[in-house]
């Protein structure tokens, strides 16, 4: 019992860990390319910004805005939120495909630390690349708020009020 439960473990460990690798210098190129693409698309206007907005307190979801394409595909997608204390930002950006490819996290705290996570992500959805690191400030147990990023920004534009 005791061993089949370690192998459970190991091989749990292990699927959490999939995906995860060091990319190469061309995968994050493609994946910077999306990011330039999609942020000048909604600079020039040419994307169907859609917003919704929840009156529920502290919640690190009190906002959602979707950045739609002519096609109905999402290319970006941010949601907004925080408490008396602290407040972040959650950004992902979507390939024309509407695939995951780059999320960027943007944090901030009273006692003035700005912090920030840059997300890179593979065809697959499997994180590529992390960035995390503190702009300002003395630090802030923010948590890992990288773990906020949807994956499917269909399904979370339309989800009910986090309260």
């Amino acid at each position: 019992m005791r061993r089949a439960r370690l192998l459970a473990l190991l091989v749990a460990g292990s699927l959490a860990q999939a995906g995860t690798y060091d990319p190469s210098p061309a995968a994050l190129a493609t994946i910077r390319q999306t990011y330039q693409e999609v942020t000048a698309l909604v600079s020039a206007g040419k994307l169907l910004r859609l917003s919704r907005a929840f009156d529920c307190g502290p919640a690190l979801d009190t906002s959602r805005t979707a950045w739609k394409d002519s096609r109905g595909v999402i290319r970006r997608y941010t949601t907004e939120g925080g408490g008396e204390d602290s407040a972040a930002t959650v950004t992902g950006y979507y390939g024309p495909d509407g695939r995951l490819a780059f999320a960027l996290v943007q944090a901030g705290a009273v006692n003035g630390t700005v912090a920030e996570t840059r997300a890179y992500y593979g065809p697959a959805g499997n994180l590529l690349k992390l960035d995390e690191k503190v702009v300002s400030g003395p630090g802030y147990p923010f948590g890992p708020l990288w773990q906020q990023v949807v994956a499917f920004p269909e399904v979370a534009f339309s989800a009910p009020p986090p309260c």
